[in-house]
């Protein structure tokens, strides 16, 4: 059964729901519409940043419920931020091709807080303005769960150098996926007007709604969280109406802010590709054993090390689709790829990593599922007893072994911010002496 705590939102949300009309349809409002009420004063400024070391705690927290990182948490909606990625792939899955990620648009800078997604549309449209004047944002899309985080924010008196006034969740237009706050709004002020997007004005002058295209999403985000509810709970189902209520609200405070056991029903994320797991190992000879597990619909696999194309295999070879490649020449830092097709040979699949080709010990890193990476030593010496591993400076936390120190000589973690990172790998010996550092870059997918 749900537990109806925390009461005093449900009668705060069910009384603005009925003010409004009901739940808005999916795609039923144009941005400019009568319900599009978001109000000033709930953006995320540019100070609101949040270290990876503290986000990634918060995400292996999986015992920690929405609730309790909304009303304990730090002030930053990081710690939903699983969470909030498995709704974006849900999303996805029931309108596939609807978002697109923005934080490798050319001229767009986000801070360390942005959920690097919009509206198709609407990344488009900051593509081209971007590319006539440089814009920085604060704040894009926010899912319904980021939303709620805020609301309780508001409602409870935290965090309130971070917002002042806030929309109840499935009210706020930064839901849909097509709205921004803008850093340098003056002076992006003509790019972003040529381009599809609406100031909103003095009352709240960073914000800018995108209006020449794209659909009201904010019940779409409701409903991707009641489908994953369901997935994970049916025992205790939620309709999958899209409407928010009393129920859907009580789940939401009990969800995992790591996000659910049970992710996105189709496996594919932004982008639409199924994330493919990669590995592989050295043999005595130095030929390289190759490996990838994927999605059922992934019929053949390629290997790619740089670009090149050094080995293949179907399904019939097998489940984990084996071959074998030797190198004529070691080196560090190779780029290894695994690229995925299916029955009709269309590319539906990828899988990357970073391999040292070495007879020493090598650095290793290894995509394992979306947004999740594995970084390690292979063939370490014996004298290493553990690793740390710090992406940009942070450290990091091993979902395996749930410490920060790994004996395993490896680090599993799920990564928010993607892109080039700069990896540190320090080994240390038995008594906790360190013995050395390497140093990797490698861009996370």
């Amino acid at each position: 059964m749900i537990d109806r705590e925390p009461s005093w939102t449900y009668t705060w949300a069910w009384l603005v729901l009925v003010a409004a009309g009901g739940c808005v349809a999916d795609d039923s409002l144009p941005p400019d519409g009568p319900a599009w009420d978001d109000q000033p004063g709930v953006d995320e400024p540019v100070h609101e940043e949040i270290g990876e070391e503290e986000e990634v705690t918060a995400l292996f927290a999986p015992s920690q419920s929405v609730w309790v990182a909304a009303t304990t948490g730090p002030c930053s909606t990081a710690v939903v931020a699983g969470l909030a990625e498995q709704l974006i792939d849900e999303v996805e899955c029931v309108r596939p091709g609807t978002m697109a990620r923005i934080d490798a648009t050319p001229g767009v800078s986000l801070s360390a807080s942005t959920f690097p997604y919009l509206q198709g549309p609407a990344a488009d449209g900051l593509r081209r303005a971007a590319a006539t004047r440089a814009v920085t944002i604060n704040s894009g899309l926010r899912t319904v769960v980021q939303q709620y985080v805020l609301y309780t924010w508001y409602v409870r008196g935290r965090c309130t150098s971070v917002v002042t006034l806030a929309a109840a969740p499935g009210r706020s237009n930064h839901e849909a996926g097509l709205a921004v706050d803008v850093a340098n709004y003056d002076a992006a002020y003509t790019a972003l007007t040529s381009h599809g997007f609406r100031w909103l004005g003095n009352g709240d002058p960073v914000h800018y709604d995108y209006v020449a295209g794209g659909v009201d999403l904010r019940s779409l985000s409701v409903q991707a969280f009641q489908r994953l509810w369901n997935r994970n709970h049916p025992e205790a189902p939620l309709a999958e109406d899209g409407a928010w209520g009393p129920s859907t609200e009580a789940a939401v405070a009990q969800a995992p802010s790591a996000g659910f056991a049970a992710g996105a029903s189709c496996g594919a994320g932004v982008g639409g590709e199924v994330a493919i797991e990669v590995y592989w190992s050295r043999g005595a000879d130095g030929r390289y054993a190759l490996r990838a597990l994927a999605d059922p619909r992934v019929a053949r696999v390629e290997y790619r090390v740089d670009g090149y194309v050094i080995g293949g295999a179907s399904r019939a070879d097998g489940d984990n689709f084996p071959d074998d490649y030797g190198f004529t020449v070691e080196a560090a830092e190779r780029h290894f790829e695994v690229v995925g097709f299916d029955a009709d040979d269309q590319r539906v699949g990828h899988g990357v990593g970073l391999l040292d080709v070495t007879a020493g010990t090598g650095v290793y890193i290894k995509q394992m599922g979306r947004r999740l990476y594995e970084i390690g030593l292979e063939r370490a010496p014996a004298g290493v007893a553990a690793i740390e591993v710090r992406a940009d400076g942070y450290l990091l936390t091993d979902a395996v072994a749930g410490t920060t120190r790994s004996a395993r000589g490896a680090v599993r973690s799920t990564f928010n911010q993607l892109g080039s990172r700069q990896f540190t790998i320090t080994t240390f010996a038995a008594d906790g002496a360190v013995r050395g550092t390497l140093r990797r870059t490698f861009t996370l997918e």
